[in-house]
This record gives structure tokens, C-alpha cells and sequence, in this order.
């Protein structure tokens, strides 16, 4: 069916290649903002880490004291105003759902939280350009990072960071999952290959520009109270995810040596249906698993629907939730090599040391 898409491949490379002509020479102008800019992107159609990376640059400003705002689409959420969060804010009353924010910006929300890393805000909106002015306007930061940006030209970046997988696609979608050619990475101010759970060779074919090589960390599986679960306690799992790369978290789970009794995937960004959640729990009873596994980004999506934090009686994915050991692997990315590249530049936009 793959041969099928590719004539569609390569009309949308034709209109890729254009408008991009148009920001290069100059004919369009990107929009240029009082407060630094940072993108976070990509070229891949998800699965390459952006959402952690932002929260590592967000970490880092913050822990400097710097005001910094995160601009985020918040995808597959519901409405489609700005909605502005602090980054330390506490949603005990369960202000915040994945309706109004969407899963990435909520989960990133919980882990600067968890951090207890205030002073900075998250502004989520579906026109990221438009967010990034009200941002710029209203709050007056000293920088402004945004999430998922190397496609989104109408913005000037200050530095510009494109995060490659090293054995990435090479067909434009629909026929693969790249966004644009990848040679197009030449664009970027910094290069980063996200290495995840392995250790891939570095392409000898990018080291004429920075670049700096990050990979995941696993800190353990954590339940709906934030609870640890010991590893030994898992004998085996029924395992699900909606994420770009479900292949990397397979491996995770692989690599904990834990049992797979049925690895159940479901497109980036799913909203789980009541279907898709019974299927879930007939695995795990079919299976006899002593646990159910899922990333933190699923967790965070079930966790904070509205379906769960406004029900008003029990269903069933509040039953998922509270009476099935549903737990989430919790991981942070850390930088490998050339860490210094990465902090030197973005030192270098606030003249700081």
C-alpha cells in the first residue's frame, strides 16, 4: 500500500519545497518578537522527543531564575482559545484537563511541577504565532521556547534546535513520517540525535554542524498517587501506548526485563474510546497479567480527561484507573555528549555565564 502514497510524497514535498523557497529568499518574512526565541522541533511526524527536550531547556532557565514562557498547540484538545498556565501551578482541583490543554503540555505542566519549578508560563494555543505574540505582549519574558517550531517558519528564531532519531524514515508523508526532506536538518542552528533507550553510530554526514547527543533515562514505573512500583513486582504486563514511536517503548519494557503478554498500540495522541479501554482490561484478565503498563503521556491523558475528573459515578475508565494496577514508566532525557554546545547557545541569547 506504501507505493500507493508515494505520488502523494512527492506533491507534498513539492509544496514543502516551495514555501520554503518563499522564507529563504525572503519573499515571505518571518515575524520577529522583543523576547529571545528558542524552537524545539523536528522533521519526523512525532517520536523524536521534543516535549522532554523543552523540558530540559525550560528546567535549566528556570533553575537560573529566568522568565521564560513555553508556547505549546496543545494537540487533539478541544477548544481552540489561549490558555496560560504557571509552570508550578497545582491542579488539586482539577482545573486543567486534556480537553483545554492537550496531553504534552499537561504532562510537561506535571513535571516542572513535581520539580517545583515556578516562575515561568505555559501559553497553549492552536496558532502558535499568534500565541507567541500574546505571550510577548501581555507578559514581556526574557525568552520564549516553542514546542514542536522547525515547520512553523512565521516565527524568527533566535536558535533553532531539530531533533533527529539516528535511524529515521526517509519518505515525506503519507508514504513515511517525515515532514520535510531530511537535508533540510542544515536549517537548524543545532543539531540533536536522540538517541532514546539504545546506542546508535552518530551519521558522519551531519558532524559539519553542532550537535549534541541526548538518550532517556528510566527513573521506575509510578501508579495514580505517584507511587513507585518495585520492578520485582511485576511478573507480566499487558502493555499499551498512543505514541509516534511505540517501537522505543517496547524496548523500554524490554529492557526492565518485564513479560509482555500483548504490547496494544494506538495512533499518537489517541483519545481512548470506552471500547479501547475495555480492550485493555479483557487483555489483561485474558493474559492473567500481574500489571497493566503505559507511557506517561497516555497516563496523563486518561488521568486528566474529563471523563475521569468529571464523572460524577464510577465508569469505566475511572474503573481502569483506581481498581486495575495501571501503572506509568516515568522517564527524563539527559544529555550524552556536548552538553556545553547546548548551554553555551542558549547562554549566548541572554548574555548570562
Amino acid at each position: 500500500m506504501k507505493i500507493l502514497t508515494i505520488p502523494l510524497s512527492l506533491l507534498f514535498r513539492t509544496g514543502v519545497f516551495f514555501r520554503n523557497f518563499m522564507y529563504n529568499t525572503g519573499i515571505f518574512k518571518a515575524k520577529i518578537l522583543e523576547p529571545k526565541l528558542i524552537s524545539v522541533g523536528n522533521i519526523s511526524a512525532g517520536g523524536t522527543g521534543k516535549t522532554p527536550f523543552v523540558e530540559l531547556i525550560a528546567e535549566y532557565l528556570l533553575r537560573k531564575n529566568k522568565f521564560v514562557v513555553i508556547v505549546s498547540k496543545g494537540y487533539k484538545r478541544e477548544i481552540d482559545d489561549i490558555k496560560v498556565v504557571e509552570t508550578g501551578y497545582k491542579n488539586e482541583k482539577h482545573e486543567l484537563n486534556t480537553e483545554n490543554l492537550g496531553d504534552e503540555a499537561l504532562m510537561l505542566l506535571e513535571n516542572l511541577s513535581e520539580k517545583e519549578l515556578g516562575g515561568g508560563l505555559l501559553v497553549v494555543g492552536d496558532d502558535k504565532t499568534k500565541a507567541a505574540k500574546f505571550a510577548a505582549t501581555k507578559f514581556k519574558p526574557e525568552i520564549i521556547i516553542v514546542d514542536d517550531g522547525f515547520q512553523h517558519r512565521k516565527l524568527f528564531r533566535d536558535l533553532d534546535i531539530v531533533l533527529l532519531n539516528p535511524d529515521g524514515d526517509t519518505l515525506l508523508i503519507p508514504a513515511g513520517k517525515l515532514r520535510e526532506p531530511l537535508k533540510n536538518h542544515r536549517r537548524a542552528d543545532l543539531l540533536v540525535i536522540n538517541n532514546k533507550f539504545d546506542k546508535f553510530p552518530v551519521n558522519e554526514n551531519r558532524k559539519n554542524m553542532p550537535q549534541v547527543i541526548c538518550s532517556y533515562v528510566f527513573e521506575g514505573f509510578k501508579g495514580i498517587n505517584n507511587e513507585l512500583l518495585p520492578q520485582t513486582a511485576i511478573k507480566s504486563a499487558t502493555v499499551f501506548c498512543g505514541i509516534g514511536e511505540p517501537d522505543s517503548f517496547k524496548m523500554l519494557i524490554n529492557d526492565q526485563n518485564v513479560k509482555i503478554d500483548e504490547f496494544i498500540i494506538f495512533p499518537d495522541h489517541h483519545n481512548f474510546t470506552n471500547e479501547d479501554i475495555v480492550r485493555v482490561m479483557n487483555s489483561f484478565k485474558k493474559n492473567g497479567s500481574s500489571h497493566i503498563i503505559t507511557t506517561q503521556k497516555d497516563f496523563v491523558r486518561l488521568k486528566n480527561s474529563e471523563l475521569v475528573l468529571k464523572a460524577k459515578s464510577d465508569n469505566t475508565y475511572k474503573n481502569l484507573l483506581y481498581n486495575f494496577p495501571l501503572y506509568f514508566a516515568k522517564i527524563k532525557m539527559q544529555i550524552d555528549q556536548n552538553s556545553e554546545q547546548l548551554f553555551k547557545d542558549i547562554d549566548n541569547l541572554l548574555n548570562t555565564e
